[in-house]
């Protein structure tokens, strides 16, 4: 029976209409999806149908199947990930994440000419080429396989990496390679940043690390660098003049694309994009008309749709977040110096 309320809202729509528009087509033995999503008190929910497993689910509703473990961390209820059953809730967004979406004038506190970002250590980012890894997390101490904050971790350096206690590491992995959506050109691999380790011990083959900050679910397998401390207080720059490129994708892979989210764009150090720089998000359409009997193809004026803050930059791509947000961002969608 179908349960979803009218919830209707979003950057000035509602926030279910977004969510389902924006997912991928989707087949439900002739149902609608928005059939098996309802929202409650604590947050929005998909009821599992026959054949759903949390991977096929992170893909529906992150654009991606590999982070299939942040989805079971938000669902403690689920106790094998393996084994997900018809009629089962699957929580999609927590009470607090609808409410802010619906709600939200976070913009991160402006001072003057800085801009102040307090999850600057969670930013991820493009690369051209995959970190080579100081050590990767075979082991926790504690009988689970997610970790969380003060759980302690047991680590193998790699390539003759030598660790020293009080030494500070950030977790990451790697996702899929991404490439142009026009072209196909590669672009580069996302790495996804997963929390802050502390080595406590070192012996002769395995160092122990405790966790001290999770950004997003840790598990065994994922990958170690060097911890680097970045200024939460950012100096707002004057950006690029005639810079054009593309919203590449949010960092989460969410399929509602709205303030607050950190984004990827597909300029970076070599266009001159820095850190503190803001740019537009629009969208540029066409229309036929009739010029002196004849029909021409013309572009009608730009139309706004956000605009993005510059948080981290790599050679070719940039890691942003999303200050401003109307309906209709898409992946891949413009964006350019501010007009």
């Amino acid at each position: 029976m179908k349960t979803t309320p009218p919830l209707r809202v979003a950057l000035g729509a509602i926030i279910m209409t977004v969510l389902v528009l924006s997912l991928p087509p989707v087949t439900f033995s002739g149902d609608n999806i928005e059939d098996h999503i309802i929202e409650t008190e604590t947050g929005i929910y998909y009821i599992v149908q026959p054949g759903d497993t949390l991977w096929d689910l992170s893909q529906k509703f992150s654009d991606s199947a590999w982070l299939w473990p942040d989805m079971w961390n938000e669902n403690q209820q689920i106790t094998n990930p393996h084994l997900i059953y018809p009629g089962d809730r699957i929580k999609l967004y927590r009470r607090k994440d609808v409410d802010r979406l619906q709600t939200s004038h976070a913009t991160p506190q402006m001072k003057g000419e800085t801009f102040k970002y307090k999850d600057i250590d969670a930013v991820g980012f493009i690369r051209e080429k995959a970190l080579e890894p100081s050590g990767i997390i075979f082991d926790i101490k504690q009988a689970k396989t997610l970790m969380s904050d003060h759980d302690e971790l047991y680590i193998t350096p790699q390539k003759g990496q030598n660790f020293n206690v009080g030494e500070k590491y950030t977790v990451y992995r790697t996702l899929k390679e991404i490439r142009d959506n026009e072209t196909n050109t590669y672009i580069g691999i996302q790495h996804y940043l997963m929390g802050v380790v502390e080595i406590i011990q070192v012996t002769q083959d395995v160092a122990v690390g405790k966790v001290n900050k999770t950004f997003r679910a840790i598990e065994v397998d994922d990958l170690l660098t060097p911890y680097l401390k970045r200024p939460d207080i950012i100096e707002i720059k004057e950006s690029v003049p005639g810079l054009k490129g593309k919203l590449i994708s949010t960092e989460d892979h969410h399929n509602l694309i709205a303030q607050d989210r950190t984004a990827f764009i597909d300029k970076g150090e070599m266009d001159g994009v820095e850190i503190g720089q803001y740019y537009t998000i629009f969208i540029q359409e066409e229309d036929r008309v009739a010029i002196n009997g004849k029909k021409k193809i013309v572009k009608l004026p730009p139309q706004k749709l956000g605009k993005v803050f510059v948080l981290h930059t790599e050679e070719n791509t940039s890691t942003t977040l999303i200050v401003q947000s109307e309906p209709g961002i898409d992946n891949w969608t413009s964006i350019a110096t501010p007009f």
